[in-house]
């Protein structure tokens, strides 16, 4: 009895050991936009709002007119609002002339990658409004340019370039 229990036993043993011994695949790496990482002082309060999907975490790309996949493996490090508003920060601080004081809101629409026939394109859509004492202003953001590279890397990378040109512009408005 004992010659058949052991051997039953050592094969249930090595296996289990077999199972825990293989390596679980490496989670996918967490994203930020490279502007984000700058640090900018601007005396404008920015305040940036996103559509209720591109609060979900993940990466976005827009499959057709109907389809977005929100990915669930590749995320945004921390809050896409948050990292938005930093990145627009440090741009405007860069650029010579702005407002003294006011407030700049943001409602952002679109961010994300779209698969297209001509080829995937990071896209830019959304409105702005600079608002001071005495003055309002306001503007369309429609941006779009070329993901130079595969991958969710250069995606980011696209939609960095993006916003950066996206508050160059929204400074050459508030001139």
């Amino acid at each position: 009895m004992k010659s058949v229990l052991i051997p039953g036993l050592l094969a249930a043993l090595m296996t289990l050991l077999s199972a825990c011994s293989q390596t679980p695949p490496a989670p996918a790496p967490d994203y930020l936009l490279p502007g984000a990482s700058h640090s900018g002082h601007t005396p404008l309060r920015i305040h940036v709002t996103l559509a209720s999907y591109l609060e979900q975490g993940g990466i976005v790309l827009q499959l057709s007119n109907t389809e977005l996949h929100v990915a669930r493996q590749h995320r945004w490090a921390e809050p896409l609002g948050s990292q938005l508003q930093r990145a627009l920060a440090a741009t405007l601080a860069s650029q010579a002339t702005l407002p003294e004081q006011g407030k700049l809101a943001l409602q952002i629409s679109r961010f994300q990658g779209v698969q297209n026939d001509e080829g995937d394109v990071a896209m830019i859509t959304g409105t702005w409004q600079f608002s001071a004492e005495e003055q309002t202003r306001q503007g369309k953001i429609d941006w779009q340019g070329p993901i130079n590279g595969e991958g969710y890397a250069a995606l980011v990378e696209a939609l960095d370039q993006g916003w950066q040109e996206v508050g160059r512009a929204i400074t050459l408005a508030l001139k």
